[in-house]
């Protein structure tokens, strides 16, 4: 989609011809879904400017990595940025702590921002190699009266906690993303920064009823280590940077075509000038302080 220049906030209005109206969602993605290789058109209302647009796109399998753009930084600051959380993500991220620490990796930079969370699982594995073994993740509580129902605390065999760390986050790192978020927070392991994060910690039973129907109950909801809930509050960055809907959509740009390596058309229209990640940034140039500021401590420690 992205190659064929499909962009963020499009409404898709037909496929092949056939309006969207009155199709529900499972129809109109059947009617996408075809063999790898194949096309299909798309007819696309685009907001700003408002104008219809129609793109084809050529179907095919698509792996979606949930770890990605792993890198060092200047000033041996390791960057990784987590899309969702599944089941390979755990495994994922080692990789890529062995790969930045054999670098020589002195700060990191764990970016979730835009992540719409996933598998509880996953985020207490991802949290817990930040994290002492023993110490509380995140807790369920259900309604008044009902106590915790489930506590989940860091274990594993990897626990990176020397270095310092940055988590960044937006309005778009949700659930499993807030349950990291969270958990590094209170225990003061990392900094936040960026923008408030979604609100979504709630936890969901299904309920099948005598008629084959069922009932999707919230039957309670997630904590942080420090009793913070996470529903309809979100978590709050220590250090609050916002950006405009329209600069965040630059910065994407320019990061899917740094990842893809190629650009579209429609990239070729948008100007990409001060297409600058400011909660990045920020997020380098206060690591640099704290490293610096050890360094001084550390040869003062020496002089003495």
């Amino acid at each position: 989609a992205y190659r064929a220049g499909i962009m963020h906030n499009d409404r898709i209005v037909a496929i092949d011809g056939e309006s969207t109206e009155n199709i529900n969602l499972q129809d109109a993605v059947k009617k996408m879904r075809g063999e790898p290789g194949t096309k299909v058109k798309i007819k696309v209302l685009r907001p700003k400017p408002q104008e219809i647009k129609e793109v084809e796109i050529v179907r095919a399998v698509i792996k979606v990595e949930s770890v990605k753009g792993v890198s060092m930084l200047p000033g041996k600051i390791g960057y990784i940025r987590i899309t969702q959380f599944n089941e390979p993500t755990a495994e994922a991220l080692q990789k890529a702590l062995e790969k930045l620490m054999g670098q020589e990796m002195q700060a990191l930079i764990l970016d979730l921002r835009n992540n719409p969370g996933g598998l509880l699982s996953s985020a207490v594995e991802v949290s817990q190699k930040f994290l002492k073994g023993g110490e509380k993740i995140v807790s369920t509580k259900g309604r008044a009266g009902t106590g915790v129902q489930a506590q989940y605390a860091s274990k594993g065999r990897y626990h990176y906690t020397e270095f310092p760390m940055i988590v960044l986050v937006n309005g778009g790192s949700a659930s499993a993303s807030e349950i990291v978020a969270g958990a590094l927070q209170d225990y003061k392991r990392a900094i936040l920064v960026g923008e408030k994060t979604f609100g979504k910690g709630s936890v969901q039973s299904v309920m099948p009823l005598d008629d084959g129907s069922a009932i999707r109950l919230t039957t309670a909801k997630y904590y942080t280590p420090r009793e913070r809930m996470i529903h309809e509050k979100g978590i709050d960055p220590d250090i609050f940077i916002p950006m405009s809907p329209e600069q965040w959509q630059k910065v994407l740009i320019k990061r899917s075509r740094d990842e893809i390596g190629e650009f579209n058309a429609e990239d070729d229209k948008v100007d990409l000038t001060g297409a600058v990640d400011f909660q990045l940034e920020r997020a380098v140039d206060v690591l640099k302080g704290i490293m610096s500021f050890k360094d001084h401590a550390r040869a003062a420690s020496t002089a003495k």
